[in-house]
């Protein structure tokens, strides 16, 4: 089994509701977010699937958040945007997304750092 991984950055803010504590507040993080994809083969070039091809595809859902206050984006208008409803919305958009493209190919998991000691990762396996 081949994987490989892809990491990107974005800023936003956020804050959480029904919570005690500081997060409470209006605050903002530079995110940063892991991606892997895994599969049996590589392809004729030799690769499993192409880095900036996955960029692509993570920054269509980066775009969404970056530089945003991410209580207003569908679904976080709705749910609190913690590290790990985060981590399960991106894996969710991501899979359908991938699993279009390229179906041999499986998202392995998804993680996501709020700060550089504090992540929240999400996988089904």
């Amino acid at each position: 089994m081949y994987q490989i991984t892809k990491s990107v950055t974005f800023d936003a803010a956020h804050l959480l509701r029904d919570y005690v504590g500081k997060c409470a507040n209006l605050h903002g993080h530079t995110y940063r977010l892991e991606v892997a994809i895994a599969g049996e083969k590589v392809d004729e070039v030799g690769m499993l699937y192409d880095f900036y091809d996955l960029k692509k595809l993570i920054q269509g859902i980066v775009d969404q958040l970056d530089h945003h206050f991410i209580n207003e984006v569908p679904p976080f208008d709705e749910i609190n945007p913690t590290a790990e409803n985060l981590a399960y919305f991106i894996y969710q958009t991501l899979r359908q997304q991938l699993t279009a493209q390229n179906p041999r190919l499986k998202l392995k998991y998804i993680q996501i750092w709020e700060t550089p000691t504090a992540s929240a990762t999400y996988s089904e396996d």
